[in-house]
């Protein structure tokens, strides 16, 4: 695999979300705070913490830059280390009875409200402790029948799933909360999915603690085989998530389990990033701008060109490329021709324009080289000449606007792509969902986006 912040690979990634207004004030700042765990600073890191700055939420995150102890929970279960951190931040806060606290995953959620409509919801459960739910028994399947019955809603506390730092969302007043975590003892490898299980199925602690779990997403939404269940919609100037089973509106969306992808997809829309009236508003967040730099502070760029069948037009192509407004001086061009009929095409533009670039690597039809390998050889060179980016281009893809690399750099995002179309036709270069076993499947908003009626 290839190393983080190498090099940014530039294919389809489009970001569209949600519109709330939050009137909190600086009473209910006081009385909430949110607690997360995040070793490093992910895109899913980067999203919950914008849905937190948007609902002008307090949020503390524990283990910043640490080394996670709590062993691989991908691979097996683990994650008493999230315990043992809250643990310590929990003892600033034992006292204060009037301070609830939300501690939840910061790598696969998303919030959609502020301050008034968490507590507001809250208060309406009249528990100490409010644990998520969900409708698997984990880590322990033989202990569901301990868990109380319940005419409606997932039965179970919500155990998060098997990636890093995905985990129980709960929320209760700071003096209880702290009960619980130091009720015993856990280990950092230890699972913490189970050290909470088992303080719920205690008749006894559940009571003393009055613990109850959110049967019905009215707060904490776990999308982990309940995807079904949702729906996104939209207001004029919002977008947020119904709950069509129970009738609810959650408000901490948590892509638990195998519904990441599902999450990826709503949180386009969630979080004040996309409205009905203003389209994509998080496109313009976070942007650089290159038009004022010095052309030796410009990112370097390689250009990959693949031409892998005959194709139409080639020498368009190559005059569009050349029409690129971008420094020529920073752009590497890699060129892979695996098509006989255009090598003449190929050998006349590296002749009369190789002085233009930084450099050209030609690998030719003589060479040898499939596809595949061609491609990783791109992504290779990049790492070689430490680019800072890497734009991959099919020779039957045509790019008319000169200023499109330029516009692509300039939103400042890992992973993009211009939208590329057949006029009249179904076609774009991006899936917009995937399936179950990673083909194509057409997403919600798939017809929208090719129609250019939602951007």
């Amino acid at each position: 695999m290839f190393q983080n912040n190498l090099y940014k690979l530039l294919i389809i990634f489009l970001y569209v979300s949600n519109f709330m207004l939050d009137f909190s004030t600086a009473e209910d700042k006081e009385k909430l705070l949110i607690i997360t765990v995040a070793t490093e600073k992910t895109e899913g890191y980067e999203r919950f913490y914008r849905s937190t700055k948007i609902y002008n939420l307090d949020v503390k995150v524990l283990g910043m830059n640490q080394t996670w102890e709590g062993g691989d929970v991908r691979l097996y279960s683990g994650g008493g280390h999230k315990v043992n951190l809250l643990k310590e931040e929990l003892e600033k806060y034992k006292s204060n009875s009037d301070l609830i606290v939300m501690f939840t995953d910061s790598y696969d959620v998303i919030i959609t409200a502020g301050v008034q409509e968490i507590l507001k919801k809250f208060y309406k459960f009249n528990a100490k402790v409010l644990f998520s739910a969900e409708g698997f028994c984990w880590p322990d399947e033989s202990l569901a029948e301990k868990y109380p019955k319940v005419e409606s809603g997932k039965r179970y506390l919500n155990s998060g799933d098997c990636s890093e730092f995905s985990y129980t969302g709960f929320m209760g007043y700071a003096p209880q909360l702290y009960e619980i975590v130091t009720s015993s003892e856990i280990k950092n490898i230890d699972d913490d999915q189970l050290f909470y299980t088992k303080i719920y199925l205690n008749e006894e602690l559940r009571k003393q603690w009055s613990i109850k779990l959110d049967h019905k997403a009215e707060i904490f939404q776990n999308l982990n085989g309940a995807v079904g269940d949702v729906e996104l919609r939209f207001r004029e100037t919002d977008s947020y998530i119904r709950n069509l089973a129970y009738d609810t509106t959650p408000i901490v969306i948590h892509g638990n389990g195998a519904s990441k992808i599902a999450l990826n997809s709503l949180g386009n829309y969630l979080a004040k990033s996309w409205t009905l009236k203003k389209g994509c508003l998080s496109c313009n967040e976070n942007k650089k701008k290159l038009g004022k730099m010095k052309v030796q502070n410009v990112p370097s760029v390689i250009v990959a060109i693949f031409i892998e069948h005959p194709t139409p037009f080639l020498q368009e192509f190559f005059e569009n490329i050349l029409l690129f407004t971008y420094p020529k001086e920073k752009m590497d061009l890699f060129i892979h021709n695996n098509v006989e009929y255009h090598v003449n095409d190929v050998d006349q533009f590296i002749a009369d324009h190789k002085h233009k670039y930084k450099s050209i690597t030609y690998l030719k039809v003589d060479d040898g080289y499939q596809e595949w390998h061609a491609r990783n050889l791109g992504l290779e060179e990049c790492l070689k000449i430490d680019c800072d980016y890497y734009f991959s281009m099919d020779s039957d893809a045509q790019i008319t606007n000169p200023k499109t690399l330029q516009l692509l750099i300039e939103q400042n995002r890992l992973v993009i792509s211009p939208l590329l179309i057949r006029p009249n036709k179904m076609w774009s270069n991006f899936w917009g969902a995937l399936s179950s076993n990673g083909f194509y499947a057409r997403s919600h908003d798939y017809i929208d986006i090719v129609k250019g009626t939602r951007k």
